[in-house]
């Protein structure tokens, strides 16, 4: 699998939620920050229970979510999961296993909160991306 070119990531990136409000150079700080893994068919990207320790962006391939055993989800390229990582490592909530051949943009939570630390940016987008996020949850389980 070929490496994306940084455009390409930097437009994947921005499509992130928790990223979306961000300049370029910012982004290209995460780029910086994260590495690009692959994974076979049927690999374990991360286990249910196990701590969480980073987030994944798919660049290519997908993969399949699963509780229990059972599918809940399927995640294609520009899908991401294992971002509440970036701020606890409390256990993973599910399985993530590799349907095809899967390339990620990973960042671990000790990388992110360095980045959050040194760019006030990052770390305010992150809070209010979460504020609107918690709002929605809110305002679903009111009506």
């Amino acid at each position: 699998m070929a490496k994306e070119s940084e455009k390409a990531l930097l437009e994947k990136l921005h499509s992130v939620p928790l990223f979306s409000g961000l300049k370029d150079k910012q982004l290209r700080s995460i780029l910086a920050s994260g590495k690009q893994q692959s994974y076979a068919t049927g690999r374990a990207i991360v286990g249910e229970g196990e701590a969480g320790l980073g987030f994944y962006l798919i660049l290519e391939g997908g993969v399949e979510v699963k509780r229990k055993g059972k599918i809940v989800a399927k995640l294609g390229s520009g899908n991401f999961f294992g971002e509440m990582s970036l701020l606890d490592s409390n256990p993973r909530s599910s399985d993530v296993v590799a349907a095809a051949p899967t390339t990620c943009l990973v960042l671990s939570s000790w990388d992110f909160q360095a980045l959050a630390e040194s760019h006030n940016e990052i770390a305010m987008n992150l809070l209010k991306t979460l504020v609107h996020r918690l709002r929605e949850s809110n305002k679903a389980l009111s009506d």
